[in-house]
């Protein structure tokens, strides 16, 4: 009986079920404990329920390692997506620096027009308003 001490609430709320036995989701350890050994199938087959109890015991705890390898594979993957997205923009900023540092240097003062080169004169006697406004925009 010492070994329905090794497993945790779950895997006794499990072997009552597969028993048979009529547990609720609010029943105490010490009471699935109770319940088991107080049941009459227990006392007849003790040895077939401690086998029972120690493969759902294994079954736990391999889904459990399953559940840790599916989260460090996903921790994994995530950290190479992660890896390539730095390098990816390292080679980018590599890439446009060369790019830069190859072309001829540009003039950084912007283009200056003089307005009154550009554009017509304008008389208000003569001249639309909306015409010159028009090729003002331009």
């Amino acid at each position: 009986m010492a070994y329905l001490s090794k497993g945790k609430k779950i895997d006794l709320f499990n072997l009552a079920s597969e028993l048979r036995i009529d547990v609720t989701s609010h029943d105490k350890i010490i009471d699935l404990h109770d319940k088991i050994t107080k049941s009459t199938f227990f006392k007849d087959n003790e040895q077939f329920v401690k086998d029972a109890f120690n493969n759902i015991v294994d079954e736990r705890k391999k889904l459990e390692e399953a559940e840790v390898k599916k989260v460090e594979t996903e921790k994994q993957r995530l950290a190479e997506e992660r890896a390539f997205e730095l390098e990816k923009l390292r080679l980018q900023n590599h890439n446009s620096t060369a790019i830069t540092a190859n072309a001829s240097p540009i003039d950084t003062n912007p283009m200056r027009f003089d307005l009154k080169t550009v554009l017509p004169t304008f008389n208000p006697d003569t001249d639309d308003m909306t015409l010159f406004l028009t090729i003002f925009e331009r």
